[in-house]
């Protein structure tokens, strides 16, 4: 009986000893299979779980006036996010998140809801610090803040159209901030760290940092003076003749810098989502119109050059009235007989139909595309337009009378201001530009901006300073520019007054206008060039471009020739006709 329960003692054991034997070599393969096989994506699943990253956000680059003020920075911001994974009583947390950033707790529950399977919902943007300091005393592992860098506009409305702004993605929108978008970008960096169950940071992995990388910076040609000055001037005639829009370009004529850029009415980059499209339009550039009385001198220009006119011919106006083929054309006062000076002050229809006719289609043509119209500058903003010449095959019989007087070609602020430009820089064109130079984020130069294209001459020495110090002088003081005299600068400009066409059919709005002028001083060396294009302004306020676009380039010249310290020229000599003037 002993020896039985022995032996089946013994072989239970021994059974027991070989399940146990091979439960151990199937542990052991197991944990072979482990090593050997799996260790590779467990090691991955574990540093997943273990690890992560934290994003260490760049700069973007700042953009300077052309003295050195910041027009555009950028800040370090908190946004507020929910990791909904980690997320328990989404309503309960609802309710305390959105008492602390005063949001909707039903709103803000149903889109952690949608996003469940997620780790990462930003569920507010840009909070100040007390709102931040709420948040992190909840001290809940499901929500989070992470710092991003926000653009700031320290002016507010000022130069708006000139920088643009930047999208929340921050991808430069408009401006400068789109069309230099690249250099102005950097790269954010990351930190590895190693988290907890509830996957809060403990501490970063030594080595794991890729450091971020600022993006450039950008000082312009744009003076934040000159430019509240513009505006003002802008403004205040805007308001002045109720008006719809208004815009203006101060250049200087030798650098073809671009010290100031105009468009009225505007609007605040920092709040850009509560602008309209209309408002954030920068119709400086992107605005083709017909420019009126403005382009005489262009022409003009090209008929003295082309020798198909002498400064002393006479020219019979018709006293007002005179038939190009079947079209009437009729001047504001009767005039008889004129020559260039009379015609270009007294601002003769007639008088510039006649010299159009004999320069010819062709030559007229060649004029317009020296002086840069009907191509675009390649000014760095976005959607530049290139304005309208036609093709010659397109002209009529009555095309050449049409363009004397400003009509059937339209024209950009900005071409408008860089070709008059070339007429008092000795007939040299220089191209319009906005950036003076491109700067590493440390603020070594990385590119001196010139103009570019090379400047070029456009007209002759001797004809430039002819219609420079005789012609648009004398409009100024003896015409219809009276109003942008200055008392201790010689002032040269030019008026015109444009009739608005339809928008959806052919012909011109009763009553609609566009008013302009574009003035130059000191007249003995011009150091600064200013255009200003008054839309819409109430017809029965006063709609002639000398009457309310001359007072405002006025006041833009007086303003800027002091800033930059200009010497006055002393007492100007003053016609009778202009101390007769009322009050400016």
């Amino acid at each position: 009986m002993n020896t039985r329960v022995d032996v089946t003692q013994r072989r239970n054991g021994t059974v027991v000893l070989v399940g146990i034997a091979l439960l151990l070599v199937a542990l052991a393969g197991r944990i072979v299979h482990i090593n050997w096989t799996l260790h590779e994506k467990l090691t991955g699943i574990a540093d997943r779980q273990q690890s992560g990253s934290t994003i260490i956000p760049h700069r973007r680059g700042l953009i300077f006036d052309a003295r050195g003020r910041m027009v555009a920075g950028s800040r370090l911001v908190p946004d507020v996010f929910v990791d909904p994974l980690l997320v328990g009583d989404v309503d309960a947390l609802a309710q305390d998140l959105g008492a602390r950033l005063n949001l909707d707790p039903g709103k803000l529950a149903d889109g952690i809801r949608a996003r469940a399977g997620r780790r990462f919902h930003v569920v507010a943007r840009g909070v100040d610090e007390v709102t931040a300091k709420a948040v992190r005393e909840m001290r809940n592992p499901a929500v989070g803040l992470t710092m991003r860098s926000a653009r700031t506009y320290p002016l507010g409305a000022s130069m708006a159209h000139v920088l643009g702004f930047v999208g929340r993605d921050g991808v430069g929108l408009e401006g400068i901030e789109s069309w230099h978008n690249e250099h102005l970008s950097g790269r954010d960096g990351r930190r590895r760290t190693i988290r907890d169950a509830a996957r809060r940071a403990l501490h970063g992995v030594e080595g794991g940092a890729v450091r971020p990388v600022d993006g450039g910076h950008i000082v312009l040609t744009i003076d934040a003076e000159i430019q509240a000055a513009a505006e003002r001037a802008v403004e205040n005639a805007v308001a002045q003749f109720e008006a719809e829009s208004g815009v203006a370009v101060v250049m200087s004529p030798k650098t073809g810098e671009v010290l100031a850029m105009v468009s009225w009415p505007t609007y605040d980059p920092n709040r850009f989502g509560e602008s309209t499209p209309q408002q954030r339009r920068n119709r400086v550039v992107t605005d083709p119109t017909e420019p009126g009385s403005t382009f005489k001198p262009f022409l003009a220009s090209g008929a003295l050059a082309d020798g198909v006119l002498s400064t002393t011919e006479l020219i019979d106006c018709g006293m007002g009235r005179r038939y190009f083929g079947r079209r009437l054309v009729k001047d504001v006062s009767p005039h008889g007989l004129m020559d260039i000076k009379g015609i270009i002050t007294k601002s003769s229809n007639i008088g510039m139909g006649i010299i159009a006719e004999r320069m010819g289609d062709a030559a007229l043509y060649d004029i317009m595309r020296r002086f840069g119209f009907g191509e675009r500058l390649g000014i760095e903003c976005p959607g530049e337009a290139s304005g309208i010449v036609y093709p010659l095959r397109r002209w009529t019989s009555m095309s050449a009378a049409s363009i004397a007087m400003g009509y059937e070609v339209a024209v950009t602020p900005i071409q408008l201001a860089a070709a008059f430009s070339a007429i008092v820089n000795d007939g040299v064109y220089v191209a319009p530009r906005l950036v003076k130079r491109l700067l590493t984020s440390d603020g070594t130069v990385l590119e001196q901006r010139n103009s570019r294209p090379p400047p070029r001459r456009v007209i002759p020495s001797d004809v430039a300073r002819y219609m420079a110090t005789e012609l648009l002088v004398s409009v100024v003081a003896n015409g219809s520019g009276w109003r942008a005299a200055l008392d201790d600068y010689q002032v040269m400009g030019k008026t015109g007054t444009a009739k608005l066409p339809f928008a959806d059919r052919k012909g011109y709005e009763p009553g609609a206008y566009l008013s302009l002028f574009m003035g130059a001083a000191p007249a003995r060396d011009p150091q600064v060039v200013a255009v200003v294009m008054i839309r819409r302004p109430n017809p029965s306020i006063g709609y002639y471009g000398g009457q309310v676009s001359g007072p405002a380039v006025r006041e833009i010249l007086r303003e800027t020739l002091a800033y930059l310290g200009v010497p006055p020229d002393g007492t100007v000599a003053m016609t009778a006709a202009y101390r007769s003037r009322p009050g400016l």
